[in-house]
């Protein structure tokens, strides 16, 4: 374990106000991925005052921070999509649902006809305003030219997911920005992982997809997300790899760890 990581730190704003794991008893699951839809993320918080529940509400800006003593850093930037409350005993347990941006399904065109020769990135620009997203980072392996014109129709994200994929280049939304990139490609700060710095056990091999890697488990790690560059140092490997999905975990006495699938 790393000598770093003491104190572990959990905090849930929204609407002006914060819950720290060292006043309540906190627990969530934050997933990340590389595709265009919004992932849910999950926060339980313990034991919360009707008053403070009556301004938990769908539809408003939630943010998660963790990390330890002296780091912590944003894990989750969205929406609440749904909020919920159960009794187990003498304990109240409010569930909160996050999406990662709003609900985007029901951004929609009904049809947009682009001219002929128009590119990739001018499509992409466009329909990023439909869903109102800022555009995080934007570089296409391949600009794709539609020579004989391009009709945009129904779901924006789809419609994004599309063009990008005839640019052979990953979109994806994560702490409410758009992607458009390579995952082994970017203005990523190098992540050095080791048994000193955080990572738990052996990381396993896995080939799927035309992909090889590895899944990776280690102590919280807020830095890590979609695309991260990790430098792996252990036993089975020693090199860089780049997070394609995986997850974070915590709570105040059980697990604390982020879990990724990291392609070579």
């Amino acid at each position: 374990m790393t000598k770093n990581n003491f104190g572990r730190v959990v905090e849930v704003l929204t609407e002006n106000m914060k819950f720290s794991s060292l006043n309540f008893n906190i627990e969530g699951k934050v997933p990340f991925d590389n595709d265009p839809l919004p992932n849910e993320s999950e926060i339980k918080i313990w034991n919360l005052s009707d008053k403070t529940l009556n301004n938990i509400k769908r539809g408003k800006v939630l943010m998660l921070n963790a990390g330890y003593t002296g780091d912590v850093g944003l894990l989750l930037h969205g929406y609440i999509s749904n909020v919920s409350t159960t009794w187990e005993g003498v304990d109240k347990i409010t569930t909160i649902h996050v999406l990662d941006s709003e609900d985007l399904s029901k951004r929609v065109v009904k049809e947009i006809a682009f001219a002929e020769n128009t590119l990739a990135s001018k499509i992409i620009r466009q329909m990023a305003t439909y869903i109102g997203l800022p555009i995080a980072q934007m570089e296409l392996n391949q600009d794709y030219r539609y020579q004989e014109g391009y009709t945009a129709k129904g779901e924006v994200t789809e419609i994004i997911s599309k063009v990008a994929k005839d640019c052979a280049t990953s979109v994806y939304i994560n702490k409410n920005k758009l992607y458009v990139r390579n995952l082994r490609r970017g203005g990523d700060d190098l992540f050095t992982l080791n048994k000193e710095t955080g990572l738990i056990g052996t990381p396993g091999r896995f080939e799927k997809d035309g992909m090889k890697g590895f899944n990776i488990k280690m102590q919280l790690q807020h830095r890590v997300t979609t695309a991260s560059a990790i430098d792996l140092k252990c036993s089975v490997f020693t090199g860089l790899v780049h997070v394609r999905n995986g997850s974070h975990n915590l709570s105040r006495t059980g697990d604390f760890v982020t879990e990724v699938e990291a392609i070579l």
